[in-house]
């Protein structure tokens, strides 16, 4: 067990909040703890194999594209989804997916719920796996009721009234995690405009993590990528993408590194790019 601690702490580095981040070695050693759920949030295979012990949530159960504008599920919808799982409110929830974006979207909502006891697993499936870890394929039984207290925070969402009261104010930076052919104004389904929100600041969401490994970068790496672009730990920021998943990656880097006014456009690129009032930056 000491092993294991020291392993994380020396992969954790000088993180502001470690924490938020666990490393295989740890989910491998607490799955079966009664304190944690592990939560699989892959597009696909769960049931061709798992994390031991952890239960599914769709990656698209989170966000509800009707609810402008908050975007967000009900305070009641949430707190059934959250004990279905079996996460009550003493819960240490831990998420992975394959890819790196699904992930960090639910480790967003639990802290805009109230709930901060939540970490990703570094480099999540793709790490797991290739370390040839066990993957199970039972479905963990969940014992006992949950009781799970939605407790909203405000100040980690944004919405697109508040990313028009950002643009330009240089206290703010709006961070923009979508492609440069998003950017530019490639065409997109069931969007009617193309561009970007005036002032915003590209970091696609790939440049935080290794490449290979999906693991994320290291503190001084993440701090010189958002410095180099202005983005510093004084400003609010608010982050958005095309429904609010790569923005969540962004966001849990920021909150690695120290900073600490942090907002989530949850409404995104989907909202912004089908309303013709909203002012549109173009390349």
């Amino acid at each position: 067990m000491l092993a294991i601690l020291v392993l994380t702490a020396t992969l954790a580095g000088s993180y502001a909040n470690p924490d938020q981040l666990v490393e295989t070695e740890w989910a491998a050693a607490h799955a079966g703890d009664a304190n944690v759920r592990i939560v699989d949030m892959r597009r696909s295979g769960y049931d061709a194999g798992h994390l031991p012990q952890a239960v599914y949530l769709a990656p698209e159960a989170i966000r509800d594209a009707n609810s402008a504008p908050t975007f967000l599920p009900s305070p009641a919808a949430f707190k059934a989804m959250m004990e279905k799982l079996g996460i009550s409110d003493s819960t240490r929830v831990i998420v992975y997916d394959e890819s790196g974006i699904y992930a960090p979207r639910l480790w967003w909502i639990l802290n805009y719920f109230g709930h901060p006891n939540v970490a990703l697993v570094n480099g999540g499936w793709r790490k797991w796996t290739s370390e040839q870890r066990p993957a199970p394929t039972a479905v963990p039984v969940i014992a006992g009721a949950a009781q799970f207290t939605p407790r909203p925070q405000p100040k980690w969402l944004a919405t697109a009234s508040d990313v028009v009261a950002a643009i330009n104010k240089p206290a703010v930076k709006i961070v923009d995690a979508r492609t440069d052919r998003e950017i530019g104004g490639a065409p997109q389904a069931n969007i009617k405009r193309g561009g970007f929100v005036p002032s915003s600041i590209p970091v696609y969401y790939e440049e935080l993590l290794d490449p290979t490994r999906r693991t994320f970068k290291s503190a001084d790496e993440i701090k010189q990528i958002y410095e180099s672009r202005g983005i510093l730990p004084s400003h609010e920021v608010i982050v958005y993408c095309l429904v609010g998943m790569r923005a969540s990656v962004d966001l849990f880097a920021l909150h690695l590194i120290g900073y600490d006014n942090l907002r989530n456009y949850y409404g995104a690129w989907e909202e912004w790019g089908n309303r013709d009032d909203l002012p549109l930056g173009k390349r």
